[in-house]
């Protein structure tokens, strides 16, 4: 968009004193089209410049072109706005001859008007829009990082952030995405499972009512008294398998 806005900028600094004169608008001579040494230094050449460097800044994707671009098209800006003070300057041979001419409006409003808008205003105007446009190249963009911190992957804090950043990784990695693979975590066995001489499930990890019947020895109850109690009209429970303990189940190895 600033390139944009430069690039008309550019074209009215260069061409309104030319065409002025159809409307009664800029500086003698009061003929349009009229080539003198004024209207070539002080409008069409820094006119040109700034349409030029506009052009530039809307088609290039280089950070460090578009801001030399930009630069020079606020030097052109400037040139609008001190170009014929700066003329004055020089040597009498050369500055008599590179003159804006006389206002074409006879009126104070008209002089002021006529100054604005060839070289003052739209000086100030190219000035503006070409330092937004280099403070927009000054600003490091989203592809920059991604070129530049891969190196940094190592790195902590703020570089290693922006590493992460590149790699299009996230803290919690979704599943699906590019450049990821699913890696299913291995079974780790408990040192109690499937231990010989010992029943093939551990009281542990499945409750006593799923296991079948023939892991009790002959003569007991098929489920221990705690979770069966008996009836009324039942014999009196068991002694326990291992003596000394009151639970039926080995030990665990």
């Amino acid at each position: 968009m600033c390139g944009l806005i430069l690039v008309l900028l550019g074209a009215w600094g260069a061409l309104a004193p030319y065409v002025g004169p159809y409307f009664g608008y800029g500086f003698t001579p009061d003929r349009a089209w009229d080539n003198t040494s004024g209207r070539l230094y002080l409008s069409a050449l820094p006119g040109a410049v700034v349409l030029i460097t506009g052009l530039m800044i809307m088609m290039t994707r280089s950070r460090g072109f578009g801001g030399f671009c930009a630069f020079i098209a606020a030097l052109g800006g400037g040139w609008f706005i001190a170009g014929s003070a700066l003329i004055a300057l020089l040597p009498a041979s050369v500055g008599n001859s590179i003159l804006t001419g006389a206002p074409i409006g006879t009126t104070r409003a008209r002089l002021v008007l006529d100054t604005l808008g060839l070289y003052r205003a739209t000086g100030a105007l190219i000035v503006f829009f070409a330092a937004l446009a280099l403070g927009r190249f000054s600003i490091a963009a989203h592809k920059d990082h991604e070129r530049f911190a891969t190196g940094a992957a190592g790195v902590g804090g703020a570089a290693g952030l922006a590493s992460l950043g590149s790699l299009g990784m996230s803290s919690s990695p979704t599943f699906g995405q590019p450049g990821q693979s699913y890696s299913p975590t291995s079974y780790q066995p408990t040192q109690t499972q499937y231990v010989p001489g010992q029943s093939d499930y551990p009281q542990e990890q499945f409750p006593q009512e799923q296991h079948p019947a023939s892991q009790y020895p002959a003569g007991q109850d098929t489920f221990p008294q705690e979770q069966h109690p008996a009836s009324p009209e039942a014999s009196p429970p068991t002694q326990t398998m291992y003596p000394g303990r009151d639970d039926p189940f080995p030990p665990a190895q």
